[in-house]
């Protein structure tokens, strides 16, 4: 990954004394989703405007099937849906770890998962975790706290500490997934983990993984933040680079640019990062794939002498099959 993914805000740490007034800051409502802006409409507290609330604002970012699968896989571990918002099942209460590199949906989930639900998300930061001596009441009330509101717990880069050699920092992890157990609890773990490295902690109650992003899934993700996804069906092949079937010189000359980008082996948080790059590179006019190619370019992106060869003959498979269809339009 070519950035460090930066902390979305600048919040204080989360004490034991008083928690509850803390936390309540930290809830979330997944309440829709701006396409324009590409980003999720949230409401912070206790209480959402249910007036504005949209359960199936998901559906305008998640359109790829591997997506709504794990989202399924999620829903059928924690034994919820829709329409039935918990069952027994979560008695029991529920660690699940999102399992995957970075960039490659496991958050994108547990925001359409609360936002489906109509469940606030209650947001911990690994900065949050106290220290060993402390953190069994911590996690205790935090619990209690999730319960109490019934919101699904977070927790953003718990794997800085799960990854660790050191043996306090394992048992901090471990005390925190004996208490999230707590009846009606839920908490999500997305990590970046490897099998050794969680073998030497406590067992979640399941793992979802998440697979490193192929071509096809980077060439999805690039048209979705260009607002092409119409094309995601219609044009492409989930297996292979296919070719575009439309007369439309304009889309054509478009999705060959696409395709060009798509072969820099981007996790997803860089391809975010690029195409933010792009908008500010193309200032007020919208951004375009050459937009992220100069700023590959000016980072100096590698793209190995084979995937070279593999982009020019599927470029060309797609200018010759173009070509036909384009030159009975003239």
């Amino acid at each position: 990954m070519f950035f460090l993914p930066p902390f979305t805000a600048d919040l204080p740490k989360l004490p034991l004394e008083n928690m509850e007034a803390h936390a309540v800051n930290r809830l979330t409502w997944i309440a829709g989703y701006d396409i324009e802006k590409h980003e999720w409409v949230t409401f912070q507290g206790l209480d959402c405007d249910e007036s504005s609330y949209d359960n199936r604002a998901w559906r305008k970012l998640v359109k790829d099937q591997q997506t709504m699968e794990r989202m399924q896989s999620l829903l059928d571990t924690i034994g919820c849906s829709p329409d039935i918002p918990q069952s027994e099942r979560v008695l029991e209460g529920m660690n699940v770890v999102l399992r995957g590199a970075l960039g490659t949906g496991k958050k994108t989930v547990a925001h359409a998962v609360c936002n489906m639900l109509k469940r606030p998300m209650l947001d911990i930061r690994v900065n949050d975790i106290p220290y060993l001596a402390d953190v069994e009441l911590w996690a205790a009330k935090l619990a209690s706290l999730a319960i109490k509101w019934n919101a699904l717990v977070v927790i953003d880069r718990g794997d800085n500490i799960m990854r660790s050699e050191c043996a306090n920092n394992r048992e901090r992890i471990n005390l925190m997934i004996r208490a999230f157990e707590s009846p009606g609890c839920i908490c999500l773990w997305p990590s970046v983990l490897t099998d050794e490295q969680q073998a030497l902690l406590r067992p979640f109650s399941a793992a979802i993984e998440f697979p490193d992003l192929d071509l096809a899934a980077r060439r999805q993700r690039w048209l979705e933040l260009f607002g092409r996804d119409d094309l995601v069906a219609t044009i492409f092949s989930t297996k292979r680079a296919s070719v575009p079937t439309v007369r439309d010189t304009e889309v054509c000359t478009f999705l060959r640019e696409i395709e060009k980008i798509s072969w820099y082996e981007l996790d997803g948080s860089d391809i975010q990062d690029f195409m933010n790059m792009a908008r500010r590179l193309a200032g007020e006019q919208d951004p375009t794939p050459q937009h992220v190619r100069e700023c590959l370019r000016l980072w100096d992106v590698p793209l190995s002498a084979r995937s070279k060869v593999v982009r020019f003959l599927a470029l060309r498979e797609m200018y010759l099959r173009e070509e036909p269809s384009l030159l009975r339009t003239r």
